[in-house]
């Protein structure tokens, strides 16, 4: 789907984090004998990769982006962003019990697979349904505006290896 230039700074974000959901669901099919290990490499880098981006992502999609778009629709009312902020507070849940798993030596498999799946699911509400819906509400200058609240976290070129 074409997206407005202004907005691909989050799509950027998203691409990288399907990146990382990918990885996850790889990991998850690796022989029993090394599957613990490999689960546990890929929620050590999906903390690195929070921490960089995805914590900077959340931020501005909550303070830029959903107020323009309040500008224009009572957010309330609109059940995809509704679930979009309670997605937000359960992913960021998430990753804090990752965090802790990791931390105290214990397995991580089953906090990561849930991640790896809402983060998905996540990722396409937004692109699918709600920036299809911003970018039809706000005007173009509006847009740009927007665009430039938004960091662009990743050069072009820059991989996934965080």
């Amino acid at each position: 789907m074409k997206r407005h230039p202004s907005l691909h700074p989050l799509s950027q974000h998203h691409h990288f984090a399907l990146i990382q959901a990918l990885e996850i669901r790889r990991a998850r099919q690796q022989p029993a004998a090394k599957r613990a290990a490999a689960l546990r490499r890929v929620a050590e880098k999906f903390v690195r990769f929070w921490k960089k981006a995805g914590q900077q992502h959340f931020r501005e999609e909550e303070e830029v982006l959903l107020p323009a778009y309040a500008r224009h629709v009572l957010l309330e009312g609109d059940r995809d962003v509704v679930r979009m902020l309670s997605e937000h507070a359960a992913i960021r849940a998430i990753v804090q019990d990752t965090e802790a798993l990791l931390a105290a030596g214990e397995p991580v498999e089953e906090k990561i697979t849930e991640l790896a799946r809402v983060l998905n699911d996540h990722v396409r509400l937004e692109e699918n349904v709600i920036f299809p819906r911003i970018e039809k509400a706000l005007r173009e200058d509006e847009l740009a505006a927007l665009g430039r609240g938004l960091t662009r976290l990743h050069r072009k070129g820059d991989s996934c290896d965080l």
